[in-house]
């Protein structure tokens, strides 16, 4: 920061020296233009060098997170942290809780998720109250249904290796090509326990600042409605409980016939869809 600084006042007082003392201010403009334009590419070069990658990558990041190239994505996503570059944070949240692309991290999904909300990602605060719901129980639901999707993605990489095997003639097996680099985020994985009061708290908070038109409103909705059906973090309160059901399903929510069947069969959630 300290660099960019002087960086900047530099570049200014060179501007000010050839608009200030070369003749007249109006004199030469084109000239005068050309070095202005010079100073500042030979000043901010490495600068724009440096957001143009972080651009690049994050789009590449993106069309591979499209084209289920899940474990290069998330790559890019902790490249991309590495930069500080803030965007990536709901990515690499979502990616770390559900386990597609990487390993399962709770904790890790935690801590992403609080970041991405200092950052003003609102839509991480519906992750961090189902995070908070559900704690790491969800875990072998996620590894069952994102796993054959994870599974694709490294049978796809393998189908990919022996085609270049075939065409240079080597052996594709002896290609060593890692799914992810390593640039793992330090995050203790440890078991995280159900917070209900947290999740409420997230929840109405979700529903306060987002619009109906977020996709994953109907879903806080739904989840909003088994909190209070059920009292859990929150006192029970079934007419309103009825009322969100309602405004949920209009919504067509993903999870609001599941939420519902649990609240009123008295049964544990045991299964949910990001």
């Amino acid at each position: 920061m300290f660099l960019f600084i002087i960086k900047t006042l530099t570049s200014f007082g060179l501007i000010y020296a050839i608009f200030g003392f070369y003749g007249n201010v109006s004199d030469n403009l084109f000239v005068k233009s050309l070095l202005c334009v010079c100073i500042l590419l030979a000043t901010y070069w490495v600068d724009l060098f440096r957001f143009s990658r972080i651009f690049l990558n994050y789009f590449r990041a993106v069309r591979c997170l499209k084209k289920g190239r899940y474990y290069k994505a998330f790559s890019l996503f902790e490249r991309l942290l590495s930069a500080e570059f803030a965007p990536s944070l709901p990515h690499l949240a979502r990616m770390r809780f559900i386990g597609l692309g990487t390993n399962i991290n709770v904790n890790a999904a935690k801590y992403f998720s609080e970041r991405a909300i200092r950052n003003d990602y609102q839509e991480c605060i519906y992750l961090l109250a189902v995070i908070n719901f559900f704690g790491d129980s969800l875990s072998e639901y996620f590894t069952r249904t994102y796993g054959r999707m994870n599974a694709d993605d490294v049978s796809a990489k393998k189908n990919i290796i022996k085609k270049g095997a075939g065409r240079t003639g080597s052996v594709a097996d002896t290609e060593k090509t890692p799914a992810t680099k390593k640039r793992r985020t330090s995050v203790h994985n440890s078991p995280i326990t159900p917070d209900y009061n947290e999740c409420v708290f997230h929840l109405q908070s979700y529903l306060e600042k987002a619009s109906e038109t977020d996709r994953d409103y109907g879903d806080a909705c739904a989840l909003m409605a088994y909190c209070l059906y059920t009292g859990k973090g929150v006192p029970k309160n079934i007419e309103k409980s009825n009322d969100l059901f309602r405004h949920a399903a209009m919504l067509r929510a993903k999870n609001v016939d599941y939420l519902k069947n649990c609240a009123l069969n008295n049964t544990e959630v045991s299964n949910y869809s990001i």
